[in-house]
């Protein structure tokens, strides 16, 4: 059971903007980084609990796509994604990968783009860039 709006999402987007628009200008020099880093912490919270466990399946069908195995199937949902990286960096160290390195670099490509959506949006932006 959830409680009623705000739901944490929306209350760690709050947090974030009052350290980052309130509490960062404010603080003497030497916090501000860390002020940032927090800011930054509470909206990276806020994206993931917003994207649930969807990224995870992803990451989960693309690795085990490139043939990597994901643990038991009884295994919490996180362990198994985390096995399944941990087989297909095996995999692409020991060469089985290499006459699949396109396909390879494709989907994984994809799978950093995924996370890079949750730690830093619009990270790819033409605005970004300039």
């Amino acid at each position: 059971m959830t409680q009623d709006r705000p739901e944490a999402p929306e209350l760690l987007d709050a947090v974030a903007e009052f350290l980052f628009a309130q509490v960062r200008p404010a603080v003497p020099g030497e916090l501000r980084f860390r002020t940032l880093v927090a800011a930054n912490l509470c909206a990276v919270v806020a994206r993931e609990l917003r994207a649930g466990e969807r990224p995870l399946r992803e990451d989960l069908e693309l690795f085990v796509s490139l043939g990597a195995e994901g643990g038991a199937e009884d295994d919490p949902l996180a362990l198994r994604v985390r096995a399944a990286e941990a087989d297909l960096a095996v995999r692409l160290r020991s060469g089985e990968l290499d006459g699949r390195l396109v396909e390879t670099a494709v989907a994984l490509r994809a799978h950093v783009h995924r996370k890079l959506e949750v730690a830093r949006p619009g990270y790819d932006s033409p605005e970004a860039a300039g």
